[in-house]
């Protein structure tokens, strides 16, 4: 099972975050790789309906097969089965993975029909942390470019993966970082938003309605910013609309944040170009330092 935080980056100094890791822990190992991944599935996206990503991975002469099945997402918390196996060639053997991963499909078919949808990469340059409360980390700093139908996107992001100890150690490493560096969460995959610029999966809906919940509040915040920066006008008010229902739903219990995210929609409301003025927000550490605060509100409530 991989658990992981993902943060999205804003005009960060890769040299000074790696710096800033140090300082957060001891630093067990390091390597830098340029990764070359390539995504498939059948024209009927016959996988991505069993909810399955099927990765092949090239780093240096060597080359991985994995899946990912379906798992839980909370805001930028990613928590999923994963199968990682070794592969010779570029072309994935499905046969070689467990039988029931393919919920009775037959698997020769889909073997049959696989095509290359879209490729992610990227550099990354891995850290092995370990954190004073003996939690052990995979960290990943990721930069590069989704390129699908002749299409491309930047990747900038860090992945906090957790080999062993608490969710909430990477958490509290997390928020330390985003005192000095412009983070905040990341909801889609990699696989995802490969799917989305291909034009294999719809837009992210925007979520016009107050969210009855703290957990769905996040989520709809960060629907609504992709939205936005994705150039959707109408996502600003309904951007707002989600910061006013968290601002309610805190101001009791955590006013110090709930005025923070009231701030927020307000400097929105007051944008003559709402896009614009996100994105400004997002280079702000600020921004994510509330996602971060909110995340970790929401976290606390979950039962153990």
């Amino acid at each position: 099972m991989e658990t992981e935080l993902k943060l999205l980056l804003t005009g960060v100094n890769h040299h000074h975050l790696v710096d800033a890791l140090s300082e957060h822990g001891q630093v067990l190992g390091e390597s830098r790789h340029y990764l070359i991944n390539r995504y498939f599935d059948t024209p009927a996206l016959d996988l991505r309906r069993m909810d399955i990503g099927l990765r092949v991975r090239q780093k240096g002469l060597a080359r991985e097969q994995t899946i990912k099945t379906a798992g839980t997402s909370v805001a930028g918390v990613h928590s999923r089965p994963e199968y990682n196996l070794d592969l010779e060639g570029d072309w994935p053997d499905l046969r070689a993975f467990p039988a029931g991963v393919w919920q009775g499909a037959d698997v020769a078919e889909l073997q049959r029909q696989l095509q290359q949808q879209f490729a992610t990469n990227f550099e990354r340059h891995a850290i092995e942390l370990l954190l004073a409360d003996g939690t052990r980390l995979e960290v990943a700093l990721d930069q590069g470019q989704v390129l699908a139908a002749g299409r491309s996107d930047a990747i900038d992001e860090l992945e906090l993966e957790l080999i062993e100890g608490s969710l909430a150690s990477a958490l509290t490493l997390a928020q330390g970082l985003a005192q000095r560096f412009a983070l905040r969460l990341g909801r889609a995959s990699k696989a995802a938003r490969g799917y989305r610029l291909a034009g294999l999966q719809p837009p992210m809906a925007l979520e016009t309605e107050a969210a009855p919940s703290l957990a769905q509040g996040l989520a709809a915040w960060q629907a609504n910013e992709s939205v936005l920066l994705a150039g959707g006008a109408a996502a600003c008010q309904a951007l707002v609309t989600q910061f006013s229902a968290l601002t309610q739903a805190l101001m009791a219990t955590e006013p110090a944040l709930a005025m923070r995210l009231g701030a927020l929609g307000q400097s929105l409301m007051d944008a003559e170009d709402p896009e614009r003025r996100l994105r400004a927000l997002l280079a702000n550490p600020g921004y994510g330092q509330a996602q971060l605060a909110l995340l970790a509100r929401v976290l606390a409530q979950e039962p153990e």
